[in-house]
């Protein structure tokens, strides 16, 4: 099965919920556009499984943990296990993307195995958080998993694990070759417990002091937290993330745009409006028209 979806679910920590969490096959295939998703952009989220994300169509922006990297048609890239990322498009045209959500279980076997300490952990605890890729082999092997999974014929799971196989053991030799890069964990820890925090306060008038001192930092070092992994003010943050929660009402839900407004922390119905044109690039009565009618 291939999933195609417009939002990301997620749990009240920004984790993503694992839709096959008691399924005995541990592995999403997505096919889908980014720009289908609010605003062009599928938010910050993390998950414990690994990824694997290709670009078929348009030019989009990756953030993994504190870096961000650009890749256009013909790229792929690996994302590791509880990395903080997200995908926004940098083109108004299609971008289109296909990619593989999964638990490295399938690949590593029980724990201890070979397969398991002499190239799976060592890419899980020592691998960089985020690796792209050209290699034609890499691309081949996807293609294949991928046309496993659209067919489900009987016996895909061994196809899909094989191929996958092939490309973690790539993935592990290019990262051999790279200085490492992980995210401080004390910065990833404040991050991750920060985010749920601001989602479940949207409403709230909000301050820099205040967010800062959930994570007993000063609102400097909290600025600069911001800086690093999502390149905006946390204000800036707040904002964006108070018109996808509006966004998210819209379609959900019947309520006026007005109540929209006031439930998601605006007091002006009319600045409420002008800003969610300026990100969504629709006025909140068209875009729940036309996503409604979609």
């Amino acid at each position: 099965m291939i999933h195609n979806r417009s939002f990301v679910p997620m749990n009240p920590d920004k984790k993503e919920i694992n839709e096959l969490e008691h399924s005995p096959f541990d592995f999403i295939a997505n096919e889908g556009n980014i720009h289908s998703y609010a605003a062009s952009l599928i938010p910050s989220h993390w998950h414990r499984e690994l990824e694997i994300f290709i670009l078929l169509e348009g030019r989009v922006r990756i953030g993994a943990g504190s870096e961000t990297f650009e890749v256009v048609p013909g790229e792929g890239c690996f994302i590791n296990t509880e990395i903080l990322h997200s995908f926004a498009c940098l083109v108004p045209s299609p971008c289109r993307y296909r990619s593989f959500v999964f638990d490295a279980g399938i690949v590593s076997g029980t724990p201890g195995s070979i397969f398991d300490t002499r190239y799976i952990r060592p890419l899980l605890e020592n691998g960089p958080a985020y690796l792209k890729f050209e290699h034609p082999a890499f691309f081949r092997d996807f293609d294949a998993a991928f046309s496993a999974c659209e067919n489900e014929e009987t016996g895909y799971e061994f196809e899909v694990r094989a191929a996958v196989s092939r490309m973690l053991l790539l993935i592990g030799q290019q990262s051999e070759m790279l200085p490492h890069s992980r995210p401080s964990s004390l910065q990833d820890t404040r991050v991750k417990q920060l985010l749920p925090w601001i989602d479940a306060n949207l409403e709230r008038n909000l301050s820099i002091k205040e967010i800062a001192a959930v994570i007993n930092v000063c609102p400097r070092v909290c600025q600069r937290l911001f800086r690093q992994y999502f390149h905006c003010t946390p204000m800036e943050y707040l904002q964006e993330k108070r018109l996808l929660l509006a966004a998210e009402k819209l379609i959900s839900t019947d309520l006026p745009v007005t109540d929209i407004a006031l439930s998601c922390g605006f007091s002006s119905p009319s600045y409420f409006t002008k800003q969610f044109q300026e990100l969504i690039g629709k006025t909140p009565s068209v875009y729940r028209k036309e996503r409604k009618n979609s």
